[in-house]
């Protein structure tokens, strides 16, 4: 609005809170008499606060207010006065936080998800067959998808482990990898340890605490960070906390109160009966009662298993099902990892916005800082696939106008992850997921139910080769676009190498060492390898869309006067390039035109 400026700034910031000035100029050769000068702030709690007046010079009439602030990742705010009694005058929104911030390190980073059972095995690392537990003998054998033939589900191993991870850190470190992700490494019967039989013990057939420990301090070596996936909502019916098969000697929950380990559980009475929940309605998954006194030392107190975890040397935290999760026990996971590393990352699993859920979890500023972000990948996926570009305005402008900048800038922006289908899959475009305009069809990987229910098809399907091309084209314009947006570019193992798989068991296939696709190993080597090059720009970037239409996907990342423009074609026809610049990368396009599924970045100084 001409002649109407304005500011917010922050000073004495310190962990609980910081005074903010607020600042207005606004001009009187233009509005003429000026009244009632406010701001608008809304948070953790509401301010609507007048500005006093500070005096005034030939043009301008200046007013400011210093107002305290507590701890919030963010605070929108909006100026408004009155000129000549009647005449109401309006900014915009701008957004600021006050005491959060997140690591430095995470900012705009490359990150590698983990399934450590799938990834590499180094042999030296004993593992055999006790229970149930099945091991596939040959490497590239197919999972097992579904329940297996004694009835048990994600019971079958390929025997990857720590030492595996570490001898391919060189590959990781060539990738451009700044952040590896492991899922969870307690120990469990489950290849995907989301069942904790023991918080305080590491997998032995990941190779235990030791090997660990030498993972992690080899990773640093390379200078790349390691943070770990925890599930403290629910473990295993056989873990010592529950012991329902009475493995242990010790009673657990299911032997009864008497066991110290009863206060752990959420518990009810019916009937004279003492009944436990289930997460889901899993009976391996009995959920842990986070209110409770006890589990919350056990897991955040001082010596307890966040402690000890970071005393192997990790870098953070990714929160299971932080929905299911207390905000004060969130709070109190921070509290313990903060008092470890100072700037850890935690990113919490949330599959919508976090701010428009009544919860406090990176809204407090002393929590966690970033999260899963399925909000941006599901639009994305339908712009490139449907050419959605509603869908995908709506949830681009909701996160950059209601997200603190320190959470955009470490969102987690993935490929794919262990819950939904393979990124390749996803572009498939086979007719295997529900339409758009399905009553059932949450999410754009959501499978029709004819396919969900065939396991075996699940297990067993390939992608012809047709299919394959075009589904590889679209997902590296997908990884160009992830390139330049703002966030952590996330890939889930193998996807940078072409591993297929419909659904969340199908696509926990072991990584496909020896037959990787090296043509989308290198473009994405390419990719990162830029964006590195210019992260030190990209980490303290604005990011603003200038165009999005079914057919063209334009968006720039600004800091003062130097900008990154990035040029999408989304369409069947070439495009000319009318931005100007010099050309940072490109795919399926030359210096003037961008052919059909093809972008351009380029650099204006």
């Amino acid at each position: 609005m001409e002649g109407f400026y304005y500011s917010a700034k922050k000073f004495n910031e310190e962990d609980k809170g910081a005074e903010v000035k607020f600042n207005a100029r606004i001009s009187m050769t233009i509005y003429s008499w000026i009244d009632d000068v406010k701001v608008r702030i809304s948070g953790i709690k509401e301010y609507n606060e007048y500005l006093e007046y500070k005096g005034q010079d030939e043009e301008y009439a200046y007013f400011e207010k210093t107002i305290y602030l507590e701890r919030c990742a963010i605070y929108r705010y909006k100026f408004s006065f009155c000129s000549e009694w009647t005449k109401h005058y309006e900014s915009d929104e701008e957004k600021i936080s006050v005491s959060f911030e997140v690591p430095d390190w995470a900012k705009d980073a490359v990150m590698y998800q983990i399934f450590p059972d799938r990834f590499y095995r180094d042999h030296s690392v004993p593992i055999h067959e006790f229970g149930k537990r099945i091991i596939h003998r040959d490497w590239h054998e197919l999972p097992i998808v579904g329940p297996d033939k004694n009835g048990e589900w994600a019971r079958d191993s390929y025997g990857g482990n720590f030492k595996g991870i570490k001898k391919r850190l060189k590959y990781l470190k060539g990738l451009g990898i700044d952040i590896i992700y492991l899922n969870p490494i307690f120990t469990s019967s489950s290849n995907h340890k989301y069942d904790a039989e023991n918080f305080r013990i590491i997998d032995p057939f990941f190779g235990g605490e030791i090997d660990f420990i030498e993972f992690v301090r080899a990773a640093h070596n390379v200078g790349i960070k390691v943070i770990v996936d925890v599930s403290f909502n629910h473990v295993g019916k056989d873990s010592v906390y529950y012991n329902k098969s009475g493995a242990y000697e010790e009673p657990g929950a299911y032997q009864g109160p008497q066991s110290k380990y009863f206060p752990f559980f959420k518990t009810r009475v019916e009937n004279g009966k003492i009944i436990f929940d289930y997460w889901w309605g899993i009976e391996d998954e009995v959920v842990l009662d986070k209110d409770s006194k006890e589990y919350q030392e056990y897991i955040c107190g001082v010596g307890g298993v966040i402690d000890w975890l970071f005393s192997l040397g990790i870098d953070g935290l990714r929160i299971d099902v932080a929905d299911d999760l207390t905000d004060y026990f969130i709070n109190l996971m921070a509290e313990a990892c903060r008092r470890n590393k100072p700037d850890f990352l935690m990113i919490i699993e949330v599959w919508k916005n976090p701010f428009r859920m009544n919860r406090n979890y990176i809204l407090d500023g002393k929590s966690a800082h970033s999260f899963m972000n399925y909000y941006l990948k599901a639009p994305l996926m339908d712009y490139i696939n449907l050419q959605d570009d509603v869908y995908l305005r709506e949830k681009i402008n909701e996160e950059l106008q209601e997200f603190p900048n320190g959470t955009i800038h470490t969102a987690m922006n993935f490929t794919s992850t262990h819950d939904i289908s393979r990124q390749l899959n996803q572009y498939a475009n086979e007719g295997v997921f529900l339409e758009k305009g399905h009553e059932e069809r949450e999410w754009p990987w959501k499978l029709k139910k004819s396919f969900e229910k065939n396991q075996k098809w699940q297990q067993e399907y390939i992608l012809p080769r047709d299919v394959y091309k075009n589904a590889k084209k679209l997902l590296k314009l997908e990884d160009f676009i992830l390139t330049f947006w703002p966030g952590i570019f996330s890939i889930f193992y193998g996807d940078e190498a072409g591993v297929q798989g419909y659904g969340n068991l199908s696509n926990r296939k072991s990584f496909p060492w020896g037959r990787r696709d090296k043509d989308i190993t290198s473009y994405v080597r390419k990719l990162i390898k830029i964006r590195h090059k210019y992260w030190d720009f990209l980490r303290v970037t604005d990011t603003n869309i200038l165009e999005l239409t079914p057919d063209k996907f334009v968006f720039e990342r600004v800091k003062d006067d130097q900008k990154i423009i990035v040029i999408v074609n989304n369409g069947d026809y070439d495009i000319e390039v009318k931005y100007r610049g010099e050309v940072i990368t490109m795919y399926n396009a030359d210096d003037r035109v961008i052919r059909s599924k093809g972008a351009i970045a380029l650099f204006v100084a």
